[in-house]
Parts: structure tokens; sequence; C-alpha cells
């Protein structure tokens, strides 16, 4: 990883070709957010982040936007406190009022993971493993009836990171092509092979393009499981 002096960021090594660039930002540190990202948040951002009621949780989001608005404005040029943003049916921001890369990104525990793409949309995601139990009662609930087999009888260990493959991979196919995420996560199904994620639509879904969609792990820290999607 290639880091970013002064900010809490790391660009993350990617094979060449990728089309891609991803970033871990946090943790934000004992000083909490740098003053020079707060101030290039809008109003809503900082009513937003104010609005979290764990300290942690609050400063992860300032961390994550204010690094988001740094490096759309390193790659177009234009003030970070002037990035200006609009949002999908389902909520997925983009930029407006300018061209720029396609961005998505995701924060979870102390660690967020922002992704650009130049040429097609993309979706990002991670997850902190929460080894609380029940993996199996959420698959059942979310997952396909594929994933859900795929899960029954693995050790505690490997069912709790396979469970978090799949939930990430599966997050993160679902913001890169903008569509809701709990309508639709039973309409394809994960396969986690020995060189990555295969994506396979049920009968059923809503896109069986879906199929097409690029996915690939993501090198996070210990204990997160991390997914990048291009669709």
């Amino acid at each position: 990883m290639a880091e970013t002096r002064a900010l809490p960021l790391k660009r993350l090594t990617l094979p060449s070709g990728a089309g891609v660039a991803l970033w871990l930002t946090g943790p934000a540190g004992p000083d909490g957010v740098p003053e020079h990202l707060w101030n290039t948040l809008s109003s809503s951002e900082t009513d937003r982040a104010n609005r979290f009621r764990r300290a942690q949780d609050r400063t992860l989001f300032a961390l994550t936007r204010g690094t988001l608005r740094y490096l759309l404005s390193k790659a177009t040029g234009v003030a970070a406190d002037k990035i200006a943003f609009a949002e999908g049916p389902y909520g997925k921001p983009h930029l407006a009022g300018t061209d720029g890369p396609h961005f998505n990104v995701s924060h979870s525990g102390c660690w967020a993971l922002i992704g650009f793409s130049g040429s097609r949309a993309i979706g990002v995601d991670i997850e902190f493993m929460r080894a609380a139990g029940g993996e199996l009662d959420l698959a059942r609930s979310f997952f396909s009836a594929a994933e859900y087999r795929s899960l029954e009888g693995l050790e505690r260990d490997k069912l709790l990171s396979s469970f978090y493959k799949i939930w990430t991979c599966k997050e993160a196919v679902l913001k890169a092509i903008g569509a809701g995420i709990s309508a639709h996560l039973k309409d394809f199904s994960v396969e986690l092979t020995e060189d990555g994620y295969v994506i396979h639509p049920e009968p059923d879904c809503f896109s069986p393009s879906l199929a097409s969609v690029a996915v690939q792990p993501v090198d996070v820290p210990d204990g997160y499981e991390g997914c990048y999607a291009l669709a």
C-alpha cells in the first residue's frame, strides 16, 4: 500500500490495467478529523455527521466524506468544498455539474473504502466481521438457497469469513448497478472460488446482466472483508 501523507489514507495496490483506484481511510487518530477536511463538508453533510450518536461513527463518516471530496478535487480540479453531488433513485451519489470518475464509498467499524473508476459504474463494500453468531439465520433470511447451502456445515472461522465475503460481494454488485439492496439480495448467488467470486443470476432476477458484473475481493485490514464491483 502506498501511503498519502497528512491524511489517514492509503491507496491499495491493484493489478495494472484494472481501471480502478481504491483507497482505505481510517482510523482518524487521536486528533479526530483534520480540520481542513471538516471545512470542506456541506451543511447537510455536517448535519448528517452530527446525527450519529457514537463519536466513532460520526468521526468516520466525516473523515470518509472529507476524504472523498479531497480525492474528487484532485481528479476534477474543482475545489473540495465546491464539489456537488446528486443521487440516483436508490440514493447512490454521483457528481453533479462536472465531469469526473465514477465513485463509491463504504464504511464499517473504523475503516472506510473509497473506489474510483474511469469508465464503469463502481460499487464497493467493507464490513467489520462481527463474530456474534447467527450468520446462518441471516443467510437463510437474506441469501439465496444456493448461498445458504454453501455455508452449512462450515467450521466457525470459515463460516464467518465466507458469510462476509458473500455479503460484501452482494452489496458491491448492487451498489455498482445502482439498485436497491434489500429488495434484490436474493436475485443472484455469489459462488466463492479459488480465483475470486462468480455471479449467478437467479431465473427470475430483475437484471440478468448481473452475470457480466466484474467483482474482486479487496485486501483490507484483519477482521474485515471487502469487495469492489464494476458494472
